[in-house]
């Protein structure tokens, strides 16, 4: 009888002294490099696969080691795509500058900016909308120029405060305004307010595309298109200085 005490004893406490799972993870991540001298430890260890099947601990690490390459490689040619779309703005934006340059009237600069930037900037339709007048009083009529300029910068107010340009979803009211009966046509847009606030109006750029122009996209590029476009039009509006 005490014979078998003492070995359920024994029993008890070899099972008592088992690490649980916690334990041997922790061992494993303060000494790294515990597998080092036993390979053959190493190979024999089993992780589950998504298969349903097992494979070594190596050969997981391999295709651990592989999908991280996979998805370094991925991020690195979607930043090279970035990088290589960036130069070629940066190109167009050079050549539109000294387009604009070149510009003798605000009818001609008006054509110019519709016209490039359908054609060299992928915009499917272009709204500019003049808060101020024209210097010489003789554009006003034009559809750049909001017969009430009040109620438009109104129901552009918040975007217009901001100063700087917005990418994304417009309400229907803010699209009929900039784009009229194409306003359904316009999956995504990007508006620009032109000098500080808006206080010269804004310039819409709108794409059929959906994911065109969304809130996550670096601006940098539609910043230097606004600057430039301000620059230009102050010489041709009515800005009271």
């Amino acid at each position: 009888m005490s014979n078998q005490k003492t070995t359920a004893s024994k029993s008890a406490n070899t099972t008592g002294s088992q690490p649980d799972e916690q334990s041997v993870a922790d061992y494993l991540r303060r000494h790294p490099g515990f597998f080092e001298d036993k390979p053959t430890l190493l190979a024999d260890l089993r992780v589950p696969h998504a298969t349903g099947s097992a494979v070594s601990l190596v050969e997981r690490q391999v295709a651990v080691l592989r999908e991280s390459n996979t998805g370094l490689q991925k991020q690195l040619k979607e930043l090279v795509q970035v990088a290589r779309e960036n130069g070629q703005l940066n190109a167009q934006l050079h050549k539109f500058t000294l387009q604009i340059i070149e510009n003798d009237s605000l009818d001609a600069l008006l054509i110019l900016i519709n016209k490039q930037l359908c054609r060299n900037f992928s915009a499917s339709r272009v709204a500019l909308r003049l808060l101020v007048g024209a210097g010489d009083g003789k554009s006003v009529s034009r559809d750049e120029f909001p017969a009430d300029a009040d109620a438009f910068r109104g129901l552009f107010r918040r975007l217009l405060r901001a100063g700087k340009p917005h990418c994304g979803p417009l309400n229907g009211e803010q699209l009929v305004a900039l784009f009229g009966e194409q306003a359904e046509s316009i999956a995504s847009s990007a508006v620009l307010p032109l000098g500080k606030q808006g206080d010269l109006g804004l310039l819409a750029i709108g794409s059929f595309e959906k994911d065109r122009y969304h809130t996550s996209m670096d601006t940098s590029f539609l910043d230097n298109l606004a600057e430039v476009i301000t620059v230009a039009m102050g010489k041709y509006l009515d800005t009271g200085s």
